[in-house]
């Protein structure tokens, strides 16, 4: 789980962590530039902060799912584990 806090962030964690890419020639990214970029759009969260995590029970081609975890979901969360009642 990591928290992302904009989107420098999210794309730095994207490409280290998730996707393994570094600068180091010996490991190069098999994706172009383009792609690359199509495939960080394609990931991005619908806003920031968040949490996100991998949901490895969804089975995609390319392995784990991202799952963002929103601060509207954290507030019904804590209220729900406070056991304070939630109203929409």
């Amino acid at each position: 789980m990591k928290l992302l806090t904009d989107k420098s962030k999210f794309e730095k964690w994207f490409i280290q962590d998730y996707l393994r890419i570094n600068s180091c020639p010996l490991n190069p990214s098999i994706f172009t530039d383009e792609e690359l970029e199509s495939i960080l759009q394609e990931s991005l969260p619908e806003s920031f902060p968040c949490l996100v995590f991998f949901d490895s029970h969804d089975a995609r081609p390319f392995g784990e799912q991202l799952r963002y975890v929103y601060k509207k979901e954290l507030r019904l969360m804590q209220k729900l584990l406070e056991g304070n009642e939630f109203t929409h």
